[in-house]
């Protein structure tokens, strides 16, 4: 099941609408015949028939490991248990059930089959990688990321507006990884005119293929003509507005699993304020800035009751002469 997880993380950013999946298959004495993850460049086939395809008649009597409940509908696809049946596999495990209504029920088919099904192992780490899924299927938007680089003291730019690079090279291609496990990344009009960022993947290869996620610009401010944003590298969609709400109007429409916000402090404030994310990615380095430049507006909190606790997810220092820290938050009720 760890090597399933593997698997499906490859597919961050690279699934949606549909969650990440990864599936291996093993004979009965353990050897591997067949892995598969889920991803659109693969036109859509899900990991547990990758994996089949990759053993051939091999899967006969074999042990199929996925993480996420065999579906059991037709989508662009057709049902996988269908598959799983009709390619002889003798046993089924699978870490998380499936929480979509509309394909529910694979297991239990299966069982119906005379296929010997397990569920539950590995469940919370499984879980925790499929969180923007799941979250999108529960609250019916997409999981939000925020990530802001800083100096120790919280600022993201020195006195004079000055502000790059703040992190180290290692930092900002941690920060490209990140992107490219998102479905689009956000930014404001007021940053885009100041910073003027290209937001890409910084030429990062996922899957054999080249991915850029779609670049979002949000506000009622024109975009400078020769902006970054406005090259050929990603597609970018600018919602000439304020409102977040319409924001998650976009996401939804596209089907998209996680966003990336990248932005100023009037944005990321606005969504600290509202209780409008769900984790925070935090790279500070281990110098101090001073100024008024602070990563995020008021946001109206008037006593140490009020504060907006966070929860520690992760801990790691990026570089190496001059390290950075990079913080892992997670909302508390996310």
């Amino acid at each position: 099941m760890q090597r399933a997880l593997e698997l499906s993380e490859l597919g961050l950013g690279l699934t949606a609408p549909n969650p990440i999946v990864g599936a291996v298959i093993v004979d009965d004495s353990g050897e591997t015949i067949g892995e598969g993850f889920h991803q659109r460049v693969n036109i859509g086939a899900h990991a547990e028939v990758i994996a089949l395809n990759a053993a051939g008649k091999k899967a006969e009597g074999a042990t199929l490991v996925l993480t996420l409940e065999p579906c059991n509908h037709t989508g662009k696809t057709p049902p996988c248990v269908d598959a799983i049946i009709a390619a002889g596999i003798k046993r089924v495990i699978f870490s998380m059930k499936d929480p979509n209504p509309i394909a529910q029920g694979g297991a239990e088919r299966l069982r119906v089959k005379g296929v010997e099904v397990v569920e539950g192992v590995l469940k919370e780490k499984v879980s925790f990688s499929n969180r923007a899924w799941l979250k999108k299927i529960d609250e019916k938007r997409p999981y939000i990321t925020l990530k802001v680089a800083s100096s120790l003291d919280g600022k993201i730019s020195a006195a004079d507006g000055s502000s790059k690079w703040i992190t180290n090279e290692v930092s900002r291609s941690n920060v490209a990884r990140l992107r490219s496990e998102c479905d689009a990344i956000v930014t404001g009009t007021g940053t885009v005119i100041a910073d003027d960022p290209s937001l890409t993947v910084r030429g990062i290869v996922r899957a054999g293929a080249k991915f850029a996620p779609t670049r979002v610009v949000l506000g009622k401010r024109g975009i400078p003509s020769g902006a970054k944003l406005l090259d050929d590298s990603a597609p970018t969609i600018h919602l000439q507005t304020n409102e977040i709400s319409q924001l998650i109007e976009l996401a939804n429409s596209k089907g998209w699993n996680r966003i990336l916000i990248e932005a100023g402090p009037t944005l990321t404030g606005a969504l600290l304020k509202e209780g409008l994310f769900d984790e925070l990615f935090l790279y500070q380095a281990p110098t101090l800035l001073g100024g008024n430049f602070d990563f995020t507006r008021d946001l109206g909190l008037r006593s140490i009751s009020e504060r907006l606790d966070l929860q520690l997810h992760g801990v790691e220092t990026l570089g190496d002469a001059q390290k950075d820290l990079r913080l892992h938050l997670l909302a508390v009720n996310s």
